[in-house]
Order: C-alpha cells, then structure tokens, then sequence
C-alpha cells in the first residue's frame, strides 16, 4: 500500500485539511535538502536549517493520499526561509503539501498520524484502525509487534483487492466483514 504526495488538491483532502486546522488551507513546501539533515528526523533538521541559515520552525501537518482509498497526515517540520516560502530540508527529495498547524507545536512526544477512509469497506476501516493504534504512545514491545503483523497482513489483502464483502483470507468461508474484522474490532 502506498500512502502518496498528492497529485491534486481534491475536496475530499480539503475537508480533511480543515478537520486538523479549521479555516486552513496546505501549502507547498519545495525540497531543499540540506548536507546536515537526517532522514526522518524533521525537528532535527529544520533546526539545523534554522542556526545555519536564519528563519523559523513551522510545525505542521504533511498530507498524504492513498488514490481512492484513505488519507494521512503526518506531523512533522518545515523550514520558512526569510522571504517566507516553506522548505523540506530533508533528504527524501520530496515536494510537501503541508499543513501549518499554529496551535501544536513538538516537543519531544510524537504526535500520532490521523487517518481519514474515503470509501466504506471494513477491510479498509480495519487498516486505518490498526495503524492509528500503531502511532498511539504507551505500547509494549509484545502490542507493538502484533499490531505491526496485524497491519502489514491488512496492508498485504488491501493491495491484493480484498475487501470487506471478499472471502475471509483465514479461509472459513464467510465475508471478511462477518469473520475476522470483528474479532479484530473486539480486539481493538
């Protein structure tokens, strides 16, 4: 499965920007990599780019979109130069629809992703359950791995075409939706 940048700016994406910042709208933030970043370190970074070069911290919210399925915003840190335009200064070399979100700020607690469904499939509902579970703080190593399998075989049937109305993969003959999902749901 691949949460992606967004090709477009849809108004199933608008409506989910303006859950996480009322009144907001994303802004593109261009990719500036710079020599002292560090892959999935974003505070680090933009701290770096900020002694280094001058300008300010914005925290906000990366969107992301799987096409025709769900979408995800990530938290995490840009860089504003001085004359204001918003850069990502990690490696990845990736153009950011991103999200300032004035109101939060990190500091040092991860902020979980939020997940939103496009469509209505309990295979689906079931992936995003799980993941957001995954981004909560407070699990045990033993809880952090089942749910990391949990995911990974969700993810695995979603990529296949599975939905809720399919056959249960744990073969027992009845729809998804009527076998694991819900003990999944119990489970959750």
């Amino acid at each position: 499965m691949a949460f992606v940048d967004p090709a477009r700016y849809s108004n199933p994406l608008r409506r989910f920007a303006r859950t996480l910042v009322p009144g907001a709208d994303p802004l593109v933030a261009a990719p500036l990599p710079l020599p002292e970043s560090l892959a999935g370190e974003p505070w680090y970074s933009v701290g770096r780019a900020v002694s280094a070069l001058g300008g300010a911290r914005v925290d906000g919210w990366c969107l992301e979109e799987w096409p025709g399925k769900a979408l995800r915003a990530c938290f995490t840190a840009c860089w504003r130069a001085a004359d204001g335009r918003l850069w990502n200064v990690l490696p990845d070399r990736r153009t950011l629809l991103f999200l300032p979100d004035p109101a939060r700020r990190y500091e040092g607690v991860p902020v979980a992703p939020r997940y939103q469904s496009l469509e209505r499939d309990a295979l689906l509902g079931d992936y995003l359950k799980v993941c957001a579970a995954l981004g909560r703080p407070g699990l045990d190593e033993a809880g952090w791995d089942t749910l990391q399998q949990t995911r990974e075989r969700l993810e695995g049937w979603l990529e296949l075409g599975g939905s809720g109305n399919s056959p249960c993969p744990c073969r027992s003959g009845r729809r998804y939706q009527n076998c694991c999902s819900r003990r999944l749901r119990d489970s959750l």
